[in-house]
């Protein structure tokens, strides 16, 4: 037998054994209470009207022997007491009198305040007791056993630890974004946009003839009075070369002739 069961075997002969006190002292605890209900009854009948007698009594020998001598040394006492001293003593208890009014109007508060935080702090306590206590009378009765309490605690102890786990998981994602986010600012801050060179504009003309897209004009150096290099009077001022049907020099005609027939013998 282990300590455990050795526990628990302890704690179910104890839970018998209250059980079994309890039950043999239910009857005894119910006369018990009942006896002594009515016993107060009477008590607190009988000494009320004796102490009501008492009072009375009390009051009329007060009244008869003793409030004529009271009365008759009071006024004794005034006149043995001197006028300025009279004063000053009137003067001291009324000053006594204002200082304790204040006193307690200042306390009052304060008491009401010190006994309600007292109670808001002890609250959770005394819930807590009133929990605990209302524990071990199920497990005393016999409601909850030794493995529900080792269960509920281990759930009680996973909760812990899936709490903190999440808490660090959040914890630790909130500083990578900071840290993220401290990065990005740096490296804006180290190379903006305004230090970076832009680069140079490409010209239409040179993206035009990247493309082969440009336009080809073709001008004549030399000024031979309307005439070309090979002495024709043609002229090529059209974008693909070609000239007027009236200007093309002989030659020129010839071959493109040639061309034409070559071109009908490769169709037929």
């Amino acid at each position: 037998m282990t300590r455990i069961d050795s526990v628990r075997h302890a704690a179910d002969v104890t839970k018998d054994s209250v059980r079994h006190a309890a039950e043999v002292a239910a009857p005894y605890a119910s006369a018990a209470k009942e006896n002594a209900v009515v016993y107060g009854r009477q008590a607190g009948t009988y000494a009320g009207t004796y102490g009501r007698q008492a009072g009375v009594l009390a009051r009329q020998q007060y009244d008869a022997k003793l409030a004529a001598r009271v009365e008759q040394a009071r006024d004794q006492a005034r006149a043995a007491v001197p006028p300025k001293a009279a004063a000053a003593v009137e003067t001291a208890a009324r000053r006594t009198r204002k200082g304790a009014r204040a006193a307690a109007e200042f306390a009052v508060p304060k008491a009401a305040a010190a006994v309600a935080v007292t109670r808001l702090a002890a609250g959770p306590a005394r819930e807590e007791v009133v929990l605990r206590g209302s524990a071990a009378l199920h497990a005393l009765r016999g409601q909850v056993s030794a493995e529900d309490i080792d269960r509920l605690v281990r759930r009680r102890l996973r909760r812990q630890k899936a709490g903190r786990i999440a808490r660090d998981a959040v914890f630790a994602a909130a500083v990578a974004a900071a840290g993220i986010a401290v990065w990005k600012w740096w490296a804006r801050q180290s190379s903006p946009e305004w230090v970076v060179e832009p680069s140079e504009a490409t010209e239409v003309g040179d993206r035009a003839a990247m493309n082969g897209s440009a336009t080809l004009t073709v001008v004549d150096p030399l000024d031979t009075g309307g005439q070309s290099v090979n002495g024709s009077s043609a002229k090529i001022d059209k974008v693909d070369g070609t000239a007027g049907a009236g200007d093309l020099d002989p030659e020129v005609e010839a071959k493109q002739a040639e061309a034409d027939r070559k071109r009908e013998k490769g169709d037929e």
